[in-house]
């Protein structure tokens, strides 16, 4: 399989944090081949990153323009995020507008966005973003149909949907069938792509049946996961669903009903254990002050 140059360009990018000596690699990469549109629009990464080269924002957009004159998807992409952040030449100067201002991002991403190459996704993500803001003169409908074409494996697209209907849901626990699936099933991606974050929010939906069938062993199973990842909150709220389930079963036999006391005390301890280690170490001499 050939590689191209941005092929190569990543696979020694994804090695430069271990080893800075290997951005001199890059440059060399960069400086021996041939002139062209890709070449361009990796300098223009180059150049605003400070990847071998010293960041210099002119540099960048003038490798940027290069690069778009080619319709480069690169080129597309470092346009578009400089001008949403201000950092093309008329906007850093300030003065009457020259030639891009933040209004052009728009233009530059969906350019980017409608061409095959790695920067694609981070493209349809900004335009999502951007949609989603009805406040600034967005359209959620367009916003939420970009960040869609990317949930099944981009986690951050999963992530913005799941907190744009948590925020249209929760506030007044607003009864809307569509959104409650609709948060339900972004959030279920975003648990999935990234637990960390949001294994506590799928199991809160799964105990209150949000968009859900009600499942307190669901919930208790991502609350759980939640306080493995390190939140502090999933051990009580597991603990906390088991207790409301035993309330609502009064025929559970004596040692179903023994096994869940032990399992909720079980619960509770571990959720004052990162408080009790808290206490322990504020309580330590050497953390006394003199």
């Amino acid at each position: 399989m050939n590689m191209t140059l941005s092929d190569k360009f990543h696979q020694l990018y994804s090695r430069l944090e271990e080893d800075p000596h290997i951005a001199a690699e890059i440059v060399n990469l960069i400086e021996n081949s041939p002139e062209s549109y890709e070449r361009a629009g990796l300098q223009a990464l180059m150049y605003h990153e400070g990847i071998g080269y010293p960041a210099d924002l002119e540099k960048s957009f003038e490798s940027a323009e290069k690069a778009a004159d080619g319709e480069d998807p690169l080129g597309y992409f470092m346009l578009g995020y400089m001008c949403d952040n201000a950092e093309t030449p008329d906007q850093a100067t300030g003065g009457a507008r020259q030639k891009y201002d933040h209004y052009d991002a728009e233009h530059f991403y969906e350019l980017c966005a409608r061409r095959e190459s790695r920067w694609k996704d981070p493209a349809l993500f900004w335009l999502g973003d951007y949609y989603l803001d009805s406040a600034a003169g967005g359209d959620p409908d367009i916003g939420v149909e970009y960040l869609e074409s990317i949930t099944d494996h981009y986690v951050d697209a999963a992530a913005r949907l799941s907190d744009y209907f948590w925020n249209l849901v929760m506030p007044e626990y607003f009864e809307d069938d569509e959104w409650r699936s609709k948060l339900f099933k972004w959030t279920e991606i975003a648990a999935r792509l990234d637990p960390e974050q949001y294994a506590y929010r799928l199991g809160w939906l799964y105990a209150d049946g949000i968009g859900c069938e009600e499942s307190a062993g669901k919930a208790v199973e991502y609350f759980i996961e939640a306080h493995e990842y390190g939140d502090r909150r999933g051990a009580k709220a597991a603990a906390k669903v088991l207790e409301e389930y035993v309330e609502r079963n009064p025929d559970l036999s004596s040692d179903e009903l023994m096994d869940f006391r032990e399992e909720i005390d079980r619960l509770n301890k571990l959720s004052d254990e990162p408080y009790q280690e808290q206490l322990q170490n504020d309580r330590h001499p050497s953390n006394e002050e003199d």
